[in-house]
């Protein structure tokens, strides 16, 4: 059984995940216990090589050797771009932003995109957690952020099977898998997408990157 293929039964094992290779869940069931929040952020965001395939990304000088970590606005503004203050925007006061970035290289081109000759081997994750000081902001934001720019235009679905979280969303924008959810004191975002070069081809709506996504996504939320 290849990596991939591995990492997609474990997407449908949801709380066997951990024989599969993940990070260890502290709850039951693919979203976790939802039982709290962890002492921070940087807790739930798995270690490179925790689930299986994938690891650290050594070309993001920031994330290569472990989380990046802000607790401003502006800080996290100069970590990534685009809806960093959305994420601070009144009454939002996050207490820790922590942002990591994987890379699998064991996809095929056919698991990616089949009709894409020309698509490299790999893929890529990119997680976004903020540690807020309740529920409540965790869950408000995760609703207020519908609004923000780079979320609207967005076709976002609700899934009940996998459903990752308290609560979770995911859109397929053309050229990656966006998960949102919320649990505990969390809100957490796991974007997946090609490798970086040649110009990378995805297929909409493929299948089994959207498993992986959920697979990846299930084990941070099981980490709450």
């Amino acid at each position: 059984m290849t990596r991939f293929v591995s990492l997609i039964f474990c997407a449908s094992l949801g709380a066997g995940l951990l024989a599969c290779g993940s990070s260890t869940p502290s709850g039951g069931g693919i979203g976790g216990s939802g039982g709290g929040a962890s002492t921070s952020a940087l807790e739930i965001i798995p270690a490179s090589n925790a689930v299986a395939g994938w690891s650290f990304d050594a070309s993001n000088s920031d994330t290569a050797n472990g989380a990046a970590t802000a607790t401003t606005q502006q800080g996290t503004q100069d970590l990534v771009d685009g809806a960093s203050a959305d994420f601070f925007a009144s009454p939002f006061t996050p207490k820790l932003f922590a942002w990591e970035t994987y890379v699998n290289t064991t996809f095929s081109a056919a698991d990616v995109s089949p009709t894409d000759t020309n698509f490299p081997n790999g893929a890529t994750i990119d997680v976004k957690v903020l540690q807020m000081p309740t529920a409540d902001q965790a869950s408000g934001l995760y609703t207020a952020l519908l609004k923000a720019s780079l979320y609207v235009g967005k076709t976002w679905t609700e899934p009940s099977s996998p459903k990752v979280g308290t609560d979770s969303r995911v859109a397929d924008t053309g050229d990656h898998w966006w998960i949102n959810f919320y649990q505990g004191d969390f809100y957490v975002e796991v974007s997946m997408g090609p490798s970086y070069s040649p110009a990378p081809g995805f297929t909409p709506g493929n299948a089994n990157t959207r498993a992986a996504a959920f697979a990846f996504a299930a084990v941070v939320a099981g980490k709450i």
